[in-house]
């Protein structure tokens, strides 16, 4: 779950001067510190944190195939072991500051799902905000059991990557973590933090397709099922076009071409005005933070929508199966 989703925020019926009781101190407190966290320095700051995951994630995946010439053997040489252990050890880094900078988050909705039976304790029902309120962020209206298995998770995720960036700091070296051990514990906790993440985002996006398939005009695919629905639109024409060309080569008539070219054209519109909404548009929606025009996610938009008018109009590309001979 994104920290970058401002919960306090989105417009609701009921004012938070209208609360009975008022909020507490510590709500404010906790409203303050989620809002902190939710503007632009670290939404940048979190966009660059993935960026090196990415760059340094593959860098250390070739170091650990062998994939370098920098010294024989492969796998176990200097200076490719002082570079391994750096790019893991930055790795980790980068992964301890995710589970510090989301824990504000995790922490505010367990205690709201967990809550007992004080004065300030709001209810957490499925359709009801932190304060208890009514809202329309489709992660409140997940079930509250499925939440708490959610958050139970989450949580665990960022104990486990607390224990694995302390033995990386313990067994520091690369001759440290590559003996017993080390090797123990600097691999089992990392494959605890990744598993607790994993179980916790898998049951999260489960949870989240099942309200938008019963509930689409409150909830709005993601970026990614339009992408799935529209593969899967390409996939039926290649499909269709095979089954109805059989064996045989016919010369293929101008209509049909035309016609594949605007069922195409047709699905890259709709896939590029979902991403203009989700990179641009979300930032106009109370409660939500999306990209401001000039950062790097807006320019990586500006890119898509040139590339997508190459990759899915151009009569050359291979998706377009009718094109002439």
């Amino acid at each position: 779950q994104s920290i970058h989703d401002d919960d306090v925020s989105v417009s609701s019926i009921i004012a938070l001067s209208e609360l009975d009781p008022p909020p507490s101190r510590s709500e404010i407190l906790r409203d303050k510190w989620l809002e902190s966290l939710s503007g632009k320095i670290h939404f940048r700051v979190g966009v660059t944190v993935m960026a090196l995951i990415i760059i340094d994630g593959a860098f250390f995946f070739f170091l650990l195939v062998g994939a370098q010439n920098m010294c024989t053997p492969r796998t176990n040489c200097n200076p490719r072991n002082w570079w391994y252990n750096f790019s893991i050890q930055f790795l980790n880094v980068l992964f301890t500051y995710l589970a510090t900078v989301s824990l504000p988050w995790r922490l505010s909705n367990t205690a709201h799902l967990f809550n007992g039976s004080g004065k300030h304790n709001r209810s957490s029902d499925a359709g009801l905000d932190l304060y208890g309120r009514p809202t329309e962020k489709i992660w409140y209206h997940i079930s509250q059991s499925r939440r708490r298995i959610i958050v139970f998770f989450l949580i665990l995720n960022s104990l486990t990557q607390y224990a694995n960036q302390a033995t990386r700091i313990i067994y520091y070296s690369f001759e440290l973590q590559n003996v017993f051990p080390g090797t123990l514990w600097t691999n089992l906790f990392f494959m605890l933090s990744m598993m607790c993440a994993a179980v916790a985002g898998v049951l999260q996006i489960h949870a989240e397709m099942g309200l938008r398939k019963v509930h689409p005009e409150r909830f709005p695919p993601t970026l990614f099922e339009t992408l799935g629905e529209y593969l899967t639109k390409v996939r039926n024409i290649r499909r269709r076009t095979r089954e109805e060309g059989g064996d045989e080569e016919e010369p293929t008539r101008d209509g049909d071409v035309e016609e594949d070219r605007r069922k195409l054209e047709r699905g890259r519109s709709f896939f590029v005005r979902n991403i203009h909404s989700f990179f641009l548009e979300r930032r106009t929606k109370p409660g939500s933070v999306g990209v401001v025009k000039g950062t790097g996610l807006h320019v990586m938009y500006l890119a898509f929508r040139y590339l997508s008018r190459i990759v899915f109009v151009t009569s050359k590309n291979p998706i377009c199966l009718s094109q002439k001979k």
